[in-house]
């Protein structure tokens, strides 16, 4: 068995996606998005090499993960990335500035989580016992969060911002010749990214042991300084 642990970005944000996205969606991904158009590539990579052979290829593909190891979407919510490319003394004063926080914008989105272990007992069910038939699986938690909770679980303030406003920054960033890695995740406030992870809990006996919110809640700051 083999399992390839894709995400949702690999279905790309396309108007025509319906919502909720099942699997029988193609992974088409989005060219302006560079970590979208790679997990469809590879999803794509996969099937043709075991196409005809007697590998059973298993496709996770879980929405945002959380959890106190999982510290990518804290560090990006934190503009950890951008802040670490600033000079060393500059970063110094701004990490000592009484409250200077990040500012997130929000579009108003509804955002799908799911837990780290919750991740692990999917690769679980698909690698070690074989659950289900080989195919693409979603994985999601149930409920959502919003941009807003995600802000206050990385210690940053958000500010509104009108949804076409954010699907204009999405089309400009698209158009620029070079856009920085951090800033290409802008492309998914494009259209909701939710998913239907009933089929995982169908023919995988997935059973999450976490809610959206109940992984939001153990999210630790202190952690991204760790990693």
């Amino acid at each position: 068995r083999l399992v390839f642990l894709s995400s949702v970005a690999a279905y790309g944000y396309h108007a025509g996606n319906p919502v909720p996205l099942t699997e029988d969606v193609p992974a088409r991904g989005s060219p302006e998005h560079y970590y979208s158009a790679h997990k469809a590539a590879c999803e794509a990579l996969l099937a043709e090499a075991t196409a005809g052979t007697t590998t059973r290829a298993y496709v996770l593909r879980p929405c945002i993960v959380a959890g106190p190891d999982a510290t990518t979407l804290i560090r990006s919510l934190q503009w950890r990335p951008v802040t670490e490319k600033i000079p060393a003394p500059a970063r110094w004063l701004l990490a000592r500035a009484p409250g200077l926080r990040p500012f997130v914008p929000d579009p108003g989105m509804p955002v799908q989580l799911v837990h780290q272990d919750d991740v692990a007992s999917a690769v679980l069910a698909a690698a070690v016992t074989g659950s289900g038939p080989p195919g693409a699986y979603n994985l999601a938690a149930a409920g959502q969060v919003t941009i807003a909770d995600l802000a206050r679980a990385a210690g940053d303030c958000t500010f509104p911002v009108p949804h076409l406003l954010a699907v204009a920054g999405s089309r400009l960033a698209g158009t620029l010749p070079w856009t920085p890695p951090e800033f290409e995740w802008i492309h998914a406030v494009r259209y909701p990214m939710l998913m239907d992870a009933s089929r995982a809990y169908r023919d995988l006996g997935w059973v999450p042991r976490y809610t959206a919110h109940e992984a939001l809640a153990t999210m630790d700051p202190r952690n991204v300084a760790r990693a």
